[in-house]
């Protein structure tokens, strides 16, 4: 089975206008597309698209491979996609970032699909392709505009590095914001692999309870914590579905 569950830490660390870092331990699935029913099929905990302890529902993503043919990204048959998500638990999720591996038939990486939301429910992908791949010969990495407002304490002024292992035995992720020639800000995802059995994921379930809801709390207590440290406020610009924030 290609999909599991990933087990490991995310850090976030701030170096201007104030020094600010924070780190909590977590638990993310993949989850191959392709294996869906299965997952719903095999695992007594597992909904796909219908009440369970934790599910997976289509509407909570993009329509991956509708956004890779409106982005002429063709496959080809045979293909294999996998998702780096969060799911809902009892019944409510919050993904800041969901992560799409997009492989051709022979096991070429085609791109990776960075899809962002943030706290006022707006939602945008970035492709991440060989059009806006950067040379690094030990990860994938990719550089991009900032195009959707996510924090109100960074301009829409920034652009992103992003690297990427594979989904292996260990995974990693890392996202550098760049502005002004420095760079201010960078999280990471460090995290290894635990295969898919009833066990682990009741294990998952226990040991970290409520995971989506402590995500998006730990988001309003760290903003609460840099607007007490006088970090600047950006006010949210408007948005357009489909094209990103407008820039100020």
């Amino acid at each position: 089975m290609n999909s599991a569950l990933y087990v490991g830490t995310v850090m976030h660390a701030r170096h201007s206008p104030r020094d600010h870092v924070f780190r909590y331990p977590v638990y993310q699935w993949l989850i191959d597309l392709d294996e869906l029913p299965e997952l719903d099929r095999c695992f007594r905990l597992f909904g796909w698209n219908r009440r369970a302890a934790t599910t997976w529902h289509d509407a909570d993503h993009i329509d991956i491979h509708a956004y890779l043919r409106e982005h002429n990204v063709d496959l080809g048959e045979g293909s294999r996609v996998v998702c780096l998500a969060n799911l809902r638990v009892l019944g409510y999720v919050f993904n800041p970032v969901s992560f799409w591996w997009c492989y051709r038939a022979g096991g070429e990486l085609a791109c990776i699909v960075a899809e962002i939301n943030n706290t006022f429910g707006e939602r945008l992908p970035y492709l991440l392709s060989p059009a806006n791949e950067v040379a690094d010969s030990r990860r994938h990495a990719y550089a991009t505009d900032k195009r959707i407002h996510v924090s109100p304490f960074m301009s829409m002024d920034q652009r992103y590095t992003w690297f990427f292992s594979e989904p292996g035995e260990r995974l990693s992720i890392r996202i550098d914001v760049h502005e002004e020639g420095m760079r201010p800000f960078h999280a990471t995802f460090v995290s290894h692999r635990v295969e898919l059995t009833p066990a682990a994921v009741r294990a998952a379930l226990v040991r970290y309870p409520l995971m989506p809801a402590k995500v998006i709390s730990l988001i309003h207590l760290n903003a609460a914590r840099l607007a007490l440290k006088r970090v600047p406020f950006f006010h949210k610009p408007p948005f357009v579905s489909g094209q990103g924030t407008v820039k100020p």
